[in-house]
């Protein structure tokens, strides 16, 4: 590039003395003032593989502006790829291409540049993911894809460039080797230090049948964790799972735990789970999704609570070895398990962890590790329940986790009236701490103030049909709508099939909400008699902290 650049600069010079010999006023010349303009080239393309777009611009310079005698060469890296007024570029693998288009003056010899970037991504990678029940009992995964998209707006008297979530449709019957009696859907990603590194998520489908894992670019068959075991696999259906780039666990129908260490951070089929039900045949009827695609300063645990509503630590500090290419040190304490006590001041209520006696409504995912939150109910009052543990850097085997932090605080009883689902939303750079319930056909906001006694929330969106589920798709402080406005996306599942994302935004303490996209699962696949479950596709672990790549 920085040789294009040189002879750019070099025909330049020599055009302009050249034309100094002929033209003493310079008023004759085409060159370089804010007369020229090269335009129909926008400054970033997104395409799906197989996808093209042919480009041609036009050019003005600043005499021969409306008949230019210029010729065309388009430069793709550092290679020029063809001549002539336009350019078809076909899109066959992933990356992110930079094509330069000089229009050159015949006349002075003078090139004019014009820039652009063609952005590669997996068809399947971004999105809304459905799993639903056919009227056979088979599993159909269907995806509402999702594209990263450049958007222009004007931010005053500036004019600013911003990446936004684009939706493109539809694709359903999706996935190889599916089986029968949809269950859950669950991401896993693997170990990303180096975001040039194009690592992919996976998708593990549970199912009656059995769980499978898919590939998150393709879809396509990856592994059944199943055969994964030591020894004999549990013959106990797979209800639940939490999954890291170091270690999974599986949660059988009957509240067993199995666990698998990884050995590679880049394959996340490399370890294998022990036959031996964890912690000596211990139940836990729930496992708490927290954020788990970081690396060393994600939480180094997953939660789980068991039958008596005592919480705990499953251990998932696993980390990469020094230049081993992505060699997985178990660190010796991974798959153990860890009890949760007060901290050394003994200050916090440990009654909301060990035997809680209330009722767990949802515990809704933060996408950060600077803590945890849990909707509950006690005492007839429902609370929020926001707190920390204190893992140390070097855990060894045996330890207790400390509490750090526990605060509770009152919540609306209106939004629990019918309550169907919530979701939570943590913005790293905007101070956002949103919380959304649903209840009935209605979805309530609320934006967090840990120091009120009771939240204010208010109703936001009345949907047609009640409410089955709620997911929160959180975007950065790169994301902006052609407003310039900050915004995040909720997908909103109802009864009847229909899927709604909504376009959330909160200025001058109001939260505005505007429907962006609408589709009936069930109209577009007659097939389809249940929606089980549904996620957002986040498509790489970096995505979680609000960026899209």
């Amino acid at each position: 590039m920085k040789r294009i650049l040189f002879l750019i600069l070099v025909l330049f010079v020599a055009g302009a003395c050249l034309d100094d010999k002929t033209n003493t006023d310079y008023r004759d010349i085409n060159n370089f003032d804010d007369k020229w303009k090269i335009t129909g080239i926008e400054q970033v393309y997104s395409l799906f593989p197989g996808e093209s777009v042919t480009l041609t611009p036009e050019v003005r310079l600043s005499i021969d502006s409306l008949n230019p005698d210029v010729e065309g060469h388009w430069i793709l890296g550092d290679t020029e790829v063809a001549t002539g007024p336009s350019y078809t570029f076909k899109a066959t693998e992933y990356g992110d291409y930079k094509l330069t288009f000089l229009a050159t003056d015949k006349k002075t010899g003078v090139s004019f540049p014009a820039e652009t970037e063609f952005r590669v991504a997996p068809q399947y990678k971004l999105g809304w993911l459905f799993l639903s029940r056919t009227a056979s009992g088979n599993s159909r995964l269907s995806l509402l894809a999702g594209r990263k998209m450049s958007v222009t707006y004007m931010n005053g008297n500036y004019q600013r460039t911003r990446d936004s979530l684009v939706y493109t449709g539809f694709y359903t019957n999706l996935g190889e080797s599916l089986g029968s009696g949809p269950i859950k859907l669950v991401e896993e990603f693997a170990y990303q230090e180096n975001s040039n590194v194009p690592l992919t998520s996976e998708i593990m489908v549970l199912q009656e049948s059995g769980p499978i894992e898919l590939g998150g670019y393709e879809l396509d068959f990856t592994g059944n964790p199943l055969n994964e075991f030591t020894g004999e696999a549990p013959r106990q259906k797979i209800k639940d799972a939490a999954l890291s780039w170091s270690s999974k666990w599986l949660q059988t129908e009957d509240n067993l735990l199995y666990y698998s260490v990884a050995r590679v951070t880049s394959d996340l089929h490399s370890g294998r789970y022990s036959d031996d039900p964890a912690f000596n045949g211990a139940k836990y009827k729930t496992l708490v999704e927290v954020m788990k695609s970081g690396g060393y300063y994600a939480p180094k645990f997953f939660l789980a609570i068991d039958e008596t509503n005592t919480m705990w630590a499953l251990i998932d500090n696993g980390s990469e070895k020094y230049n081993s290419n992505g060699l997985v040190d178990p660190l010796n304490s991974i798959g153990s398990r860890a009890r949760l006590i007060n901290n050394s001041a003994g200050t916090f209520d440990m009654s909301l962890f060990n035997n809680f006696t209330g009722r767990y409504i949802k515990h809704v995912l933060v996408n950060t590790d600077d803590y945890f939150l849990s909707l509950i109910e006690r005492d007839g009052k429902y609370l929020w329940h926001k707190y920390a543990l204190d893992f140390p850097y070097r855990y060894t085997t045996g330890d207790d986790v400390k509490v750090e932090s526990s605060e509770t605080g009152e919540l609306a009883a209106e939004m629990f009236t019918n309550f169907k689902d919530a979701a939570f939303v943590y913005g790293y750079y905007g101070n956002w701490e949103w919380l959304f319930v649903a209840s009935g056909n209605k979805l309530y906001g609320t934006a967090m103030d840990w120091n009120e006694p009771q939240q204010n929330s208010k109703e936001i969106f009345s949907a047609s049909a009640d409410i089955v589920s709620v997911k929160a798709r959180y975007f950065g402080n790169s994301m902006a709508n052609e407003e310039g406005c900050m915004y995040i996306h909720l997908g909103v599942l109802l009864t009847n099939g229909t899927f709604l994302v909504l376009e959330v935004n909160y200025e001058a303490d109001a939260f505005t909400v505007k429907k962006i996209y609408e589709e009936n699962l069930k109209q577009l696949d007659p097939e389809i008699i249940d929606i089980v479950d549904m996620i957002h596709k986040y498509g790489s672990g970096g995505n979680f902290d609000g960026y899209l790549n």
